[in-house]
């Protein structure tokens, strides 16, 4: 019980860090392009980590692997995919997406472990969803489809998903320097795609980000409280509470976003944002409680 609660405080504290994370990103990739923002944000990261962090793993050649394989796809396929795919889809459509990751993750677990979850939980995931697209769409239905930047928003989905699967089988070791290590591997996995990024970009970097102190605040929350404290937290509650209920998270993460927008910029949440976090809440409740029971 103490080690559920615990698990469920880390996930709070992680949807909330990563909830606010989208206004510093707003005003990172204002100076920087999207994919050396990213990688500038898990170098960030990864000294934080490395400085902090002195224990090491001795790997085998096999854990070694399901760890590149978690970083690559946690990391750096989550980000290239999320941020290349905004560009060609709206950002209602990318959060829309990005929220179907708990569903897609309880089908494809249950089908791997060929063990169905109790059809409550499925509509407690299924409520929350929709609670979502409320959120998202704020009462203006508008479904703009982006075939290219759709498919692109669903790599990450699958990336974060794969991400999950692969972090797990490696649960029997300590999960700060596996944090460390997933970073350290991700960052370095960014830089052939920035380096491709800087060849093809007409602009160059503005240094002047360095001189910005809500800039530099930026890449350093997004860096040591978004990467490395949130990496170790949410990778925690994986081990605490469970893959299934973590995902859950995910949902809360834009009543977050909407709630710290409303505190920062003085905006009044209405009555489809009131619904929608209403509906998230209720639909996690179901899924979590309802399920347990039911099984």
């Amino acid at each position: 019980m103490a080690n559920r609660f615990k698990g469920h405080v880390l996930l709070w504290i992680t949807v909330i860090l990563w909830g606010v994370s989208f206004v510093a990103t707003k005003i990172v990739v204002e100076y920087i392009p999207p994919v050396s923002a990213a990688l500038i944000r898990f170098l960030i990261a990864s000294i934080f980590l490395i400085i902090f962090v002195k224990k090491r793993i001795k790997y085998s050649k096999k854990e070694f692997l399901f760890l590149s394989i978690a970083a690559f796809f946690g990391i750096t396929a989550y980000f290239l995919f999320e941020n290349t795919a905004l560009i060609h889809t709206t950002a209602s459509n990318g959060a829309l997406i990005i929220s179907t990751t708990p569903i897609v993750f309880l089908i494809f677990s249950d089908i791997v472990k060929r063990k169905f979850s109790n059809k409550i939980r499925y509509f407690g995931t299924l409520i929350a969803f929709i609670g979502v697209a409320v959120l998202v769409f704020n009462g203006r239905f508008i479904l703009d489809l982006n075939p290219i930047g759709d498919l692109l928003m669903f790599g990450s989905v699958i990336s974060w998903v794969l991400y999950t699967v692969y972090l797990e089988k490696l649960h029997h070791y300590d999960n700060l320097p596996v944090t460390k290590d997933l970073n350290i591997l991700g960052m370095i996995f960014f830089v052939p795609f920035s380096l491709i990024e800087i060849v093809r970009s007409t602009s160059e970097i503005d240094f002047s980000i360095f001189l910005n102190f809500n800039a530099v605040m930026g890449l350093l929350y997004l860096g040591i409280f978004c990467s490395a404290v949130g990496y170790i937290f949410w990778n925690s509650a994986i081990r605490l509470v469970g893959a299934k209920t973590t995902m859950n998270g995910i949902y809360f993460i834009p009543v977050v976003t909407v709630i710290s927008e409303a505190i920062l910029l003085k905006t009044i949440p209405n009555l489809f944002t009131i619904i929608g976090a209403v509906l998230v809440i209720s639909g996690t409740y179901v899924s979590e409680m309802k399920g347990k029971k039911a099984i």
